[in-house]
């Protein structure tokens, strides 16, 4: 079987990770690759499995991405789940991911195992902070099904619903920019995009990504990017906000997107081969390092030094 290729992409999530802190970048991106090959070297195997740890929070959006996504799907084929059995599924899921990842499952089997940061590095959870947590994956579920945004996608005719894969790329002056867009529907000559959020209200990130769907709305279908909307739906407050395109904001991601990726392989060792070197990326400490899933890693570096 022939070698994977680590090849140069682009993504919003890749964006930010490299903002943050560029070793992290490096470790998420370069550091951990081969290290599925059990035979792989100690950090690099380290680094493999910490890479899948996501933080609690960042869990619960995603099971809830996950339930919505059932949801309409079976919708789309004519079998309309009730809330009492989407908040059944939501339960066993909850509780299956957490007692993998608090068994640490995911050290023997990382790909296929949910892997919680808290559980790798244990800090202080109390039992009433992960009650509440769960609370609010229900509060998220219930918000959805008495909503008007789940309202007006039963109203819509199925064959004006735009069901698009999970990952999704497309060519962005050469470069392949992947992205996921949770949900959307045709509205005459309208493209109507939708995005679940269960954390913190809209900011600039949330706009940068909106627009990066939008970019790929455009390199789909031959629309003007007025008429492309982007409806961001938070779950949890239940509150729907519209984020408008025109000619401006994609001319803004498209510069965005270009001066990132300049960003990204200035710091590569052999940029046309997507080589990189750890030295090459200097670690940024601060208040986040606490919360980093690569934090062991780093102290592994500390302590062969």
């Amino acid at each position: 079987m022939a070698d994977f290729k680590n090849n140069f992409s682009w993504s919003k999530s890749r964006d930010s990770l490299f903002n943050e802190c560029k070793r992290k970048y490096y470790y998420n991106h370069y550091g951990f690759w081969n290290g599925w090959d059990l035979s792989s070297p100690e950090k690099t195997r380290q680094i493999y499995i910490l890479k899948q740890l996501i933080s609690k929070e960042i869990w619960i959006g995603q099971v809830v991405h996950d339930i919505i996504k059932n949801i309409l799907s079976q919708l789309k084929i004519g079998n309309e789940i009730s809330l009492n059995y989407a908040l059944n599924i939501l339960k066993k899921r909850l509780e299956k991911d957490f007692n993998e990842s608090k068994s640490k499952l995911y050290q023997r089997f990382p790909k296929k195992s949910a892997a919680l940061f808290e559980h790798e590095y244990d800090p202080l959870i109390s039992k009433d902070e992960w009650d509440e947590l769960f609370k609010k994956a229900e509060r998220c579920i219930i918000n959805f099904y008495n909503s008007d945004t789940y309202r007006k996608i039963k109203q819509t005719p199925k064959e004006n619903w735009l069901f698009l894969e999970d990952f999704l790329s497309f060519d962005f002056e050469g470069t392949n920019v992947f992205l996921s867009i949770d949900f959307a529907i045709k509205e005459g000559n309208k493209v109507i995009l939708y995005d679940w959020k269960t954390g913190r209200e809209r900011d600039v990130e949330t706009e940068i990504q909106l627009a990066c769907y939008a970019l790929f709305v455009l390199n789909k279908w031959d629309i003007a990017p007025e008429n492309i909307i982007a409806r961001i739906y938070n779950l949890s407050i239940d509150k729907e906000d519209e984020f408008g395109i025109d000619t401006e904001k994609i001319d803004n991601i498209k510069k965005h997107i270009r001066e990132s990726i300049l960003n990204m392989k200035s710091h590569l060792r052999d940029g046309e081969n997507n080589i990189a070197e750890e030295k090459d990326f200097p670690k940024e400490e601060g208040p986040l390092c606490s919360w980093c899933n690569f934090k062991k890693a780093c102290m592994l570096e500390n302590t062969s030094n």
